[in-house]
């Protein structure tokens, strides 16, 4: 049997494309399907800030709901390490530290390194105009933000992870697209804080068209390796900001 026929079956998508949808139908989603995916982008994009305190009252009141669902959308968060439970204060937005810029840009460059290098092996003739698709879609979007644009940045953050997530789902291998998701969901933290950094990418960045061109090219070294360097790249992009100085805007959001 060769390496094609072990991983034929294409996993089901995550994220949808369009960043405004819902997984599924808007009616089926629970109060706390809601809370949790409204506080979850809060927390991402930092409008509540890594080591924010807050109470199930606030989030009840700004987000117009009971405070049952908001408690259970906390409860999942907390599973999650976004946030944690403080006896008498409330809640506390998880802070970030820069041990955990390391783990993160560590895990997600062994895992979808790996996704890159087997779906350059897997890649059937379906899979190269939805790729091709996401990475224009990812290139024209990032030429039109304006950088103090949170919605637009976030948008962008999920169009990033619709590319990252297709190669994945390319790959064909069920297991590794689930770890693949994860690691994309825990960057989701980082993203606004590295497009926040004043460090510029190098001439020699290696961009979504370039990874996908070794995917096309059915070279699975050549792709594995452009997905470390875009790792990389993304990863010195956001320590390179936080050395900065006079960028409190970052400080203030990362602990050494």
């Amino acid at each position: 049997m060769d390496d094609v026929s072990l991983g034929s079956v294409k996993p089901t998508a995550f994220f949808p494309v369009d960043p405004e949808a819902t997984p599924t139908d808007e009616r089926k989603l629970s109060l706390t399907d809601r809370a949790y995916a409204l506080i979850r982008k809060d927390i991402v994009i930092c409008v509540l800030e890594p080591g924010m305190f807050f109470t199930e009252a606030e989030l009840s009141e700004r987000l117009k709901m009971s405070k049952t669902p908001i408690r259970e959308a906390l409860l999942r968060l907390q599973v999650e390490r976004m946030v944690s439970a403080i006896p008498r204060r409330g809640y506390e937005v998880t802070p970030l530290h820069v041990a955990d810029i390391q783990d993160v840009f560590e895990h997600r460059r062994i895992i979808e390194g790996a996704c890159a290098e087997l779906a350059a092996i897997r890649i059937e003739p379906g899979d190269i105009e939805e790729l091709r698709t996401y990475a224009d879609m990812t290139a024209a979007h990032y030429d039109a933000i304006d950088g103090s644009d949170r919605e637009a940045v976030s948008r962008h953050a999920h169009l990033n992870n619709v590319f990252h997530e297709t190669i994945a789902r390319t790959a064909r291998n069920h297991r590794l697209h689930r770890t693949a998701v994860q690691a994309i969901r825990d960057y989701d933290r980082f993203f606004f804080l590295e497009w926040n950094a004043p460090a510029a990418y190098a001439p020699d960045y290696v961009d979504h068209h370039e990874i996908l061109m070794h995917i096309v090219n059915r070279d699975p070294e050549s792709a594995k390796l452009a997905m470390y360097k875009h790792v990389d790249f993304s990863r010195k992009s956001l320590l390179t900001g936080l050395a900065a100085t006079g960028n409190a805007s970052l400080l203030n959001r990362v602990r050494l």
